[in-house]
């Protein structure tokens, strides 16, 4: 008698498709053999990698982003979600590598496109641009076919995991150099009478940060929310701690702002976890403090403080000078410190804080 076979439904698949659909080896030399291990048309759980060659002083090798595809049976939206944008920024590639390990298709309206880590190779080496080129990767969007290493990095996540998207969410932080408060943010002052885009900003105080921050517009081409708003895409950027490291307030942060974009998405049949969230506006480059001499930071406040007019942010030391009085940065207007210089030497001319005012709905 034959037995009848288990039927396994697409949505059930975890699968790794790591090293499927390899072109042999003398194949891999050009652009045109840039490919994907896996295909988000597919339902189901699929994990792969985006395989771009290129050549250096070392010869042929192949640059390999890690990308995870969950596509439910149930229709909806994509939703990307991209982390490690610059290689000192860690929160978000360990918020987004447990999420697409914990979850399933079945849970799942639509698909999801995910990148822990854009820039997995600068994470790696504890390098903020790519370390194989030294290219700041929030400088090459939208790409080209035929350019550098991170110019065609880039154009193969725009063409192949941002275009087929309806929303963006990029998960950042201050990297090594600044400490942000924990905040959502989208870029929208300046554009149409500071309204911004009302899908991203929806999708922003959804996220249910601390803080939920309207920042500059961008001033042109090159950086990924510019490219991504160009295609007509909604936007959320994170902006979750910082200082080359990472806490577990910050990753909390992260966990429940993406689960929470998601339901209000209707990725996820669950209702959005409500949480406190201050309004913020950074107007113009005025909000933007810089160092005028070098020197050593002495900090005088910490991100998410309210500062006042004439009050000291923080002190500016030349230890070669040990007679000398510290050079002090006075605050330029009331408002709330939304990121700070990390600490340590600081640059003349370095950033070492954004302003924010608290503003109404």
């Amino acid at each position: 008698m034959i037995q009848s076979s288990t039927k396994l439904h697409t949505s059930e698949l975890d699968v790794d498709l790591s090293d499927t659909h390899v072109f042999p080896g003398p194949a891999l030399l050009g652009v045109l053999d840039t490919h994907m291990t896996l295909d988000p048309s597919l339902p189901g759980k699929q994990h792969g990698h985006l395989v771009i060659p290129y050549a250096d002083s070392k010869g042929l090798n192949h640059l390999r982003l890690p990308v995870c595809s969950i596509r439910g049976t149930n229709p909806g939206p994509t939703i990307t979600l991209i982390g490690g944008v610059h290689g000192d920024e860690h929160e978000g590639a360990l918020t987004l590598h447990r999420l697409a390990q914990e979850l399933t298709p079945a849970a799942v309206h639509g698909c999801l496109l995910i990148v822990p880590a854009l820039n997995n190779g600068g994470i790696a080496t504890g390098e903020r641009a790519l370390p194989m080129t030294g290219e700041d990767l929030d400088l090459c969007f939208p790409g080209t076919l035929h350019g550098t290493l991170g110019e065609r990095l880039a154009r193969e996540v725009f063409e192949r995991l941002i275009q087929p998207a309806e929303l963006v969410l990029d998960l950042r932080s201050g990297g090594h150099r600044l400490q942000f408060a924990a905040s959502a943010a989208v870029r929208s002052v300046g554009v149409r009478n500071c309204s911004g885009d009302p899908a991203s900003e929806a999708a922003m105080i959804a996220f249910g940060a601390p803080n939920s921050v309207r920042l500059p517009a961008s001033a042109g081409r090159g950086c990924l929310q510019a490219a991504v708003e160009a295609a007509g895409k909604a936007y959320v950027q994170s902006e979750l701690g910082g200082g080359g490291g990472c806490t577990r307030q910050a990753l909390e942060v992260a966990r429940v702002g993406c689960q929470n974009v998601l339901r209000y998405m209707g990725v996820l049949k669950e209702e959005v976890q409500l949480r406190a969230s201050r309004m913020l506006e950074v107007r113009d480059n005025s909000f933007f403090l810089h160092a005028p001499v070098a020197g050593l930071l002495e900090p005088f406040a910490q991100p998410g403080n309210e500062i006042w007019l004439g009050d000291t942010l923080a002190c500016l030391v030349n230890l070669e000078q040990v007679a000398g009085e510290p050079h002090r940065i006075a605050v330029p207007r009331n408002g709330v410190l939304l990121a700070l210089h990390h600490g340590g030497p600081v640059r003349a001319g370095e950033l070492i804080g954004i302003l924010a005012d608290e503003v109404q709905r």
